[in-house]
């Protein structure tokens, strides 16, 4: 039994047996309930452990690895494979991986500096009630559930120079002269932005719903109070919306950081990587070499650009929690 204790004509139950006996009857709990958490925890654990545990050990021998043709097996050859990639790099056949890198770094100052700031502000209209905003809300939000393949078909579609909707308004306009002779993804120079802009299009429906969820938790008193004083929508987005929302943006601006090592299907499904290699990010040189086969390449830029990459996430992360201030909803 559990004992009680009387104070001021009060009786206590005695915590230290009151836990005793929680942890008692968990331990005691139905096998079948037992079975039911085992067979749940069974899927995300194996997932664990096969594709992230023994993809990134394996990945880490296989850098220090190369295929010998004499033994029929890879064998162990130390520094080479990373002293081949950093000799390799200055010369012109590593061109393809230059633009990899530029590109890849562009995605951060678009992702963080363009595609953000503008989420912020429809997320802003919308949660202001604009006119045909229940219109607005279906159009922005409609790309992050179709699948991407389905988004980058249809995105080509509008901008084929043969039946594309956006060519035949510029016929129509007499705007023949800005139709590229070889398409608008077969023009260097031009490949890049029309992938920027897809992704600014398929992109900003997730951040507007994300944003505009933060923004409905605002307590109505806060924009209330506000617009008793009478500030403008400008003054109101800038400086009672903003920073009550910056831990979400915050949160969206390290995504958008981390996006720069991960990126790979717009440039492969949009353009192939092509013109001549440059749209390649980095993701999608290792993923390339993967499918060519050159595991031990691909094993070692992955883990090159690992140990550059998680810094620099983590710095923005700390930089990001140092300047997010801190909000009760």
């Amino acid at each position: 039994m559990q004992k009680e204790r009387t104070i001021s004509g009060v009786k206590q139950i005695d915590e230290p047996l009151v836990r005793k006996k929680k942890i008692k009857n968990n331990l005691s709990m139905p096998r079948s309930r037992k079975i039911f958490i085992a067979l749940m925890l069974a899927y995300p654990v194996l997932h664990f452990l096969v594709f992230w545990l023994y993809i990134n050990i394996n990945t880490f021998v296989i850098s220090f690895e190369r295929f010998s043709f004499t033994e029929g097996k890879n064998v162990f050859v130390g520094f080479m494979n990373y002293e081949m990639f950093f000799r390799n790099f200055a010369l012109p056949s590593s061109a393809t991986l230059r633009h990899a890198i530029v590109n890849s770094i562009l995605y951060l100052p678009f992702n963080n500096f363009i595609l953000l700031p503008l989420s912020v502000v429809c997320a802003y209209f919308l949660f202001k009630k604009v006119f045909a905003h229940r219109v607005f809300r279906v159009v922005f939000f409609f790309p992050s559930i179709i699948s991407i393949v389905v988004l980058t078909m249809c995105f080509s579609f509008m901008f084929n120079t043969q039946f594309g909707p956006v060519v035949k308004v510029l016929q129509a306009l007499g705007w023949e002269s800005l139709i590229p002779p070889n398409g608008f993804f077969g023009t260097p120079g031009l490949t890049q932005g029309m992938i920027f802009l897809y992704c600014l299009w398929a992109g900003i429906g997730y951040n507007v719903v994300l944003l505009t969820g933060a923004i409905t938790r605002i307590p109505e008193e806060v924009l209330e109070a506000g617009r008793l004083d009478g500030i403008p929508m400008r003054k109101e987005l800038f400086m009672v919306v903003v920073p009550l929302i910056f831990p979400t943006i915050s949160t969206l601006f390290i995504t958008g950081s981390m996006v720069v090592f991960t990126l790979f299907l717009q440039p492969m499904l949009l353009a192939n990587g092509g013109p001549n290699g440059t749209t390649y990010t980095i993701a999608y040189y290792i993923v390339d070499m993967v499918n060519n086969n050159r595991l031990e390449e691909a094993a070692t830029a992955g883990i090159v650009f690992s140990i550059i990459g998680i810094p620099i996430v983590q710095l923005i992360k700390w930089l990001m929690e140092k300047i997010t201030p801190q909000v009760d909803f």
